[in-house]
């Protein structure tokens, strides 16, 4: 056998030995050791299923199932650390590039983390360069928020350097970055719905930035792209004393239609509208923040047309009469005042004008969809006035309006002659 031969034969069983070597290694022997590291680190009971080695993708170590916490805290389905150089070099030191998978954290435990991963004074703590998650969920107390991954780099003090979360479908991003006692945040997001009570109400584009502390969260620039119009505001949650989200909108040029068909598929109106909105959203718990609420819309909608309501026809008889559902009215302008408290709606001060036809008044939506108010009709053509007030009833989706018959003042006139 040739020296080259032999020599190949040597390397073959070297590596084949140094392969085997974590295979072979007597992982669980340190496992008590580990899960007391751990624990006195994040100063709670921790416990570990198994210990295993893989090459697959690549040479990794992975500790399986994790409990921490006596009552189930969080749990962590692997934690999984690359055997890379710089790991292997840094291996009592620094450790980078670490996967938690499949983490459940309850709240409280996910909002003590970061004074828990800073290092303990004189010990010999193990610091994480870089942690990626990969499906966190965090447990509410009757919600879930999740899944999401991403990534946290840490100082070598422990504190948090910068975090990035994005959802399931990566069309949400989160930056948090510490500034002093507080954190920055940049949140952006493309074709999203925000959690709530709107799900039909999707965000062409959302862009938020703003500081958060201890006490709650201040949103210093709201962007938005939402039913093709941009939106800009302000907004606030703290939780504090309960769960409160306060803020404002404004918008230019928005169409109304996708806007209105949230609350009605048949009744509703076509144009574009101005419009500045207050909101205020309370509860005693994150789950139930929208459980109280009062939004306050002052709006403007040009070269529309409003859907299922005729307000025309009445005008041409003197006769009482029923309109029910049906027709329609075109505006040049339609402004009021929209006011949602719990679950009550008021439409105020409203003022439609369509050249010679002009309309005042207001209406409520009750929870149960039931329509309620009055609104006052009148039509010139030169000297001839033409009034007729209309009772609103019916239902949002099937409208009624009660005329007690039109009247020209100062006339008995029939008022068909002016159409």
């Amino acid at each position: 056998m040739s020296a080259l031969k032999k020599l190949l034969i040597i390397v073959v069983v070297l590596v084949a030995i140094v392969a085997a070597i974590p295979l072979l290694f007597p992982y669980d022997r340190y496992k008590a050791d580990i899960e007391q590291a751990v624990s006195a680190r994040l100063d709670i009971p921790v416990s570990i299923s198994d210990i295993a080695f893989s090459y697959d993708p690549k040479p990794q170590l992975a500790l399986k199932q994790l409990t921490m916490g006596k009552q189930g805290e969080a749990e962590i389905a692997q934690i999984i650390v690359p055997i890379t150089l710089r790991n292997l070099i840094n291996l009592r030191t620094e450790l980078t590039d670490v996967v938690l998978e499949q983490a459940q954290f309850k709240q409280d435990f996910a909002l003590s983390l970061p004074g828990r991963l800073k290092p303990n004074p004189g010990g010999r703590d193990i610091n994480f360069a870089k942690l990626k998650l990969k499906d966190l969920t965090i447990q509410l107390t009757q919600r879930k928020i999740g899944p999401l991954s991403g990534t946290l780099q840490l100082n070598q003090d422990g504190t948090f350097k910068l975090v990035t979360l994005t959802d399931a479908d990566e069309r949400a991003t989160l930056t948090i970055k510490p500034e002093g006692d507080k954190f920055g945040l940049d949140f952006t997001a493309n074709n999203w719905v925000a959690p709530g009570p709107y799900p039909d109400a999707r965000f062409d584009q959302l862009i938020l930035r703003g500081m958060a502390d201890k006490d709650g969260i201040l949103i210093d620039d709201v962007q938005a792209l939402i039913f093709g119009s941009p939106a800009v505001g302000v907004a606030q949650l703290s939780w504090v004393e309960g769960w409160k989200l306060t803020g404002s909108l404004q918008t230019r040029s928005m169409q109304v239609e996708p806007l209105i068909s949230l609350a009605s598929a048949t009744t509703r109106s076509t144009g574009r509208m101005a419009a500045t909105a207050d909101f205020e959203f309370s509860g005693d718990s994150y789950e139930n923040l929208f459980a109280k609420r009062r939004v306050s819309v002052k709006f403007s909608v040009r070269d529309g047309n409003l859907h299922n309501f005729d307000l025309i026809t009445p005008l041409k008889s003197q006769s009482p009469s029923v309109l029910q559902r049906g027709g329609q009215t075109r505006f040049d302008t339609l402004a009021g005042e929209y006011l949602l408290e719990d679950t009550q709606v008021s439409l105020r001060s409203l003022q439609l004008n369509s050249g010679k036809f002009s309309a005042s008044g207001g209406l409520t939506i009750s929870p149960e969809r039931k329509l309620g108010g009055r609104i006052n009709t009148r039509l010139s053509s030169g000297s001839i006035v033409v009034n007729a007030p209309l009772a609103i009833a019916g239902t949002l989706d099937a409208p009624e309006l009660r005329s007690a018959g039109a009247y020209k003042p100062g006339s008995s006139e029939n008022t068909t002659q002016i159409f």
